[in-house]
């Protein structure tokens, strides 16, 4: 069944595709949920235009959602619209509110605090100088497909070029801009999306510890084979292997720091970071506190 985050992802998803005006390769995106299939109405699609991706070519167990595609946005819309009044009504309660009284979303006539990004590189690892006067932030999550996309690494993110033209690679040109010395890129590794997002994060992390964050992070996006969640490509033994096409990594210190799971209390406080300045989704920007569309043009033109 889905799980709130899985819905919640799910609906600013369909939302996110229409906002960039897609129509032909939405449901190639959505059909990752595992927890939603999708009934196929009578088309008469070629082989090549309709290829399903090959993890979903395999059938699916367990309990499902079926949902017509006609009646999709109007289902979409309507959680959306719950959304922000079970939100609204936490606000007014109070409940919008964490332990420590700090708001969780940015206050609307100013910049987020982004000091607890700033602050810690053992959790939020960064290139750039540690004084640039720009600083932009990325949340994203190793599964995130969109987040694959942003990176432009795997081979599989240039059939979508003419649909997310403009979303694709900009976090490398963002990783460039840092390490010219231009900005500070700050990276906060996210998992929302299940058990194989933490095993990744706690991955990234671990290598972290080595100086190695970045190679970690390029070698995780890369070993992605398509836009589909829980796949097992990201379980822990899956990622001891990427971990190996790392240079200069000690592999009995990293194995010993994933398989202890040493990380697992710094992602319940990235988590709780995260909530705090009002992030729902992935990929998501900030440049000096304020939320930008992930394209290089948005980004750019926020700079001081």
């Amino acid at each position: 069944m889905c799980t709130l985050f899985q819905i919640i992802h799910l609906v600013g998803t369909l939302w996110y595709l229409r906002w960039l005006g897609d129509t032909a390769d939405w449901e190639r995106f959505i059909k990752h949920f595992s927890c939603i299939y999708f009934m196929e109405e009578e088309t008469h699609h070629s082989e090549e235009n309709h290829e399903a991706p090959r993890e979903h070519q395999k059938s699916h167990e367990g309990k499902t959602i079926t949902i017509k595609k006609d009646d999709l946005w109007k289902y979409s819309t309507f959680v959306l619209i719950a959304v922000v009044v079970i939100g609204a009504l936490l606000m007014i309660s109070g409940g919008g509110n964490t332990g420590t009284g700090s708001a969780v979303g940015p206050v609307d006539n100013g910049p987020a605090d982004m000091s607890a990004f700033l602050s810690n590189i053992d959790i939020y690892p960064s290139l750039g100088p540690i004084d640039a006067e720009n600083v932009v932030v990325e949340f994203s999550d190793f599964q995130c497909p969109f987040c694959t996309l942003v990176t432009g690494l795997p081979d599989w993110t240039a059939d979508f070029q003419s649909q997310y033209g403009p979303l694709i690679g900009v976090a490398k040109e963002v990783e460039d801009m840092a390490r010219a010395g231009d900005i500070r890129f700050i990276y906060v590794p996210w998992s929302f999306l299940g058990e194989e997002s933490e095993n990744a994060a706690q991955a990234a992390l671990c290598a972290n510890e080595q100086g190695k964050f970045w190679e970690m992070h390029d070698a995780i996006f890369l070993a992605s084979d398509g836009p589909e969640e829980h796949t097992g490509k990201y379980a822990i033994d899956k990622l001891k292997i990427i971990a190996r096409g790392v240079t200069n990594l000690d592999m009995t210190t990293f194995n010993s720091c994933l398989d202890g799971g040493e990380y697992t209390s710094a992602l319940s406080r990235i988590s709780s970071d995260v909530r705090a300045v009002g992030v729902t989704g992935t990929p998501t920007f900030f440049v000096n506190g304020e939320k930008v569309s992930p394209s290089l043009a948005e980004i750019k033109a926020a700079l001081n």
